[in-house]
């Protein structure tokens, strides 16, 4: 057997040649704001928030790759055992495939909103899991836009921003650097247009006001003020590409034009779509 060490893709190459499995390609993590990493891999996006009283964890990608999941944040200099919170943005397969391992490793709390908590147990075919392995969702408490989740020393805003599934939920959240500095995250929790089509919205029996809910959803979240925009998946934010810029003494990631320019992309988009 050939015991030569393999070298570790590149995400963004993976990605500009059509990788089939890129949830598959591990990233190393990388720090997006004071306190704050990206852990996920090629594919989806997962965020790890420092507090004085433990980790939450935004998102757990699926379940056959929670070993890059545990990896990554291990790299980061965190032990998984510290998750204290699990917030889950909305329930496709990619982003809570791995919940169960997450909370029975940790121990953790799992939060996500009623809306898709309900709309996963009516409508089972909507994780799209493609036959992988799935255990099943144990969820702890829903989000409630009003009430901030608060862990230690940082809290986490949420609001429903329905349209790719009837309760994505956004994430807003402070990250305060030593010197004082104060910088606001805003991730959207899910812009896939994959499921807003009429087409799709037909053929598995869902309500068309889906298109509608969208975007009065993005055009909310126009109005937010957001410093470093995050991606539930990096490439809709072209997160790698900033990766290579990162130094001690600069954060690429810091660059409020970023969030009002992917917010009116994608209402351009849905706009076009939906007049089809």
């Amino acid at each position: 057997m050939d015991q030569t060490p393999q070298k570790r893709k590149d995400p963004v190459e993976s990605l500009r040649q059509g990788c089939e499995r890129p949830w598959e390609v591990e990233v190393a993590p990388f720090r997006v704001a004071p306190r704050t990493y990206y852990v996920g891999n090629a594919w989806v996006g997962a965020y790890l928030l420092e507090t004085s009283e433990g980790l939450i964890l935004i998102d757990s990608t699926m379940q056959p790759q929670s070993y890059l999941l545990f990896e990554a944040i291990r790299r980061a200099g965190f032990d998984p055992k510290d998750i204290k919170i699990l917030l889950l943005s909305h329930m496709h397969y990619d982003h809570v495939g791995a919940a169960r391992v997450v909370a029975e490793y940790s121990g953790c709390k799992v939060m996500m909103s009623r809306e898709d908590y309900d709309f996963l147990n009516d409508r089972p075919d909507m994780l799209f899991d493609f036959g992988y392995a799935y255990g099943g969702l144990r969820v702890d408490g829903f989000f409630d836009d009003a009430t901030p989740v608060r862990l230690g020393d940082r809290e986490v805003t949420t609001l429903l921003t329905p349209g790719h599934t009837p309760g994505t939920t956004s994430f807003f959240f402070d990250a305060v650097a030593a010197d004082g500095a104060r910088y606001r995250c805003g991730l959207h929790g899910g812009v896939g247009l994959n499921t807003m089509s009429t087409e799709f919205l037909k053929t598995h029996n869902l309500p068309m006001s889906l298109q509608q809910d969208y975007l009065a959803s993005l055009r909310r979240l126009r109005e937010i003020e957001v410093d470093i925009a995050l991606g539930s998946h990096p490439i809709h934010v072209r997160m790698f590409d900033r990766v290579p810029m990162i130094t001690e003494a600069f954060n690429p990631f810091v660059a409020p034009e970023v969030w009002p320019e992917f917010i009116d992309s994608m209402i351009e988009n849905a706009e076009r779509l939906f007049r089809q």
